[in-house]
């Protein structure tokens, strides 16, 4: 099991320092792979006993023990670039426009999207989707857009896709009949929706294949979810920002039809052309 699972599993379970310390790691394996002791104790706000117990209490002897796995993991998912990227932050320098910090942001959120997505849990999500009778999109508040647009765009090439309306204040209420051959994803960012939260135990409980859609790997959707995918919504902007999350979702139905079998680039296909018959749209 990564020690990134290993965090999750074990965080609702944790003392609420111990909690608290396990968040940041999960949040930022890259400066725990970095960072001393001391050092991300006072990131965290916590005393350097409350990291070694931390590390005692997942298995280790030490702390050291605890970062060199951190360092490991990183490694293997491409340290260099991200120790590039947090020494190329020290660097810069000058005063930058609001318009450009938020640019600034985006581009790095979509950088770490693409250096730290692994190609078999695309694989394993496109398998899923495919074979599920019934895949439900939930998203509350201000991701039910996002969910609505996974649903407009991916049922041109999945008929299996089913919005959980806003108008479902307990969004299990449209999912009663949901099975274990069901496939549930659960959209959601800091601060995460109970509604949606609520969505994914039922999820669970009923055997369902669970998937999150979230913006860090503390985030309560992603406790248990058989599957994660996480975008970072840092920003300078007053609002988290949604873009990297918005791009996970076209490449999860463009990896559906890539690595499929012709039928999904057909219906597309026709689509288009029952589309060129009508007068309802201008191209240009």
């Amino acid at each position: 099991m990564s020690l990134t699972n290993t965090l999750r599993k074990a965080l609702p379970d944790l003392p609420k320092k111990l909690a608290q310390a396990a968040r940041y790691a999960l949040d930022h394996p890259d400066k725990m792979a970095l960072n001393s002791m001391r050092g991300s104790a006072s990131a965290v706000g916590v005393t350097s006993t409350t990291m070694l117990r931390l590390a005692r209490h997942l298995g280790f002897d030490s702390y050291e023990d605890f970062r060199a796995a951190f360092q490991k993991e990183l490694l293997r998912d491409g340290f260099g670039a991200r120790a590039g990227a947090l020494r190329q932050e020290d660097k810069t320098t000058g005063e930058e426009t609001h318009t450009e910090k938020i640019l600034s942001a985006a581009e790095a959120n979509i950088h770490q999207l693409r250096t730290s997505l692994p190609r078999q849990d695309l694989d394993r999500f496109c398998e899923k989707i495919r074979r599920a009778p019934n895949v439900y999109l939930v998203g509350s508040s201000s991701l039910f857009w996002l969910a609505s647009m996974m649903k407009n765009t991916g049922s041109l090439i999945l008929s299996n896709l089913r919005l959980v309306g806003a108008e479902y204040a307990i969004a299990a209420e449209q999912m009663s009949a949901l099975n274990k051959e069901d496939m549930v994803i659960c959209f959601g960012m800091s601060p995460t929706a109970r509604r949606t939260v609520d969505a994914m135990q039922f999820a669970q409980r009923r055997s369902a294949f669970t998937v999150a859609i979230t913006d860090r790997p503390s985030s309560p959707l992603a406790e248990e979810a058989d599957l994660a995918f996480f975008a970072n919504a840092d920003s300078p902007h007053y609002y988290p920002s949604v873009v990297a999350m918005t791009a996970l979702v076209e490449l999860l139905l463009a990896s559906v039809v890539a690595g499929g079998d012709g039928r999904e680039a057909e219906q597309v296909a026709e689509f288009e052309r029952l589309r060129a018959g009508t007068d309802a749209y201008f191209d240009y």
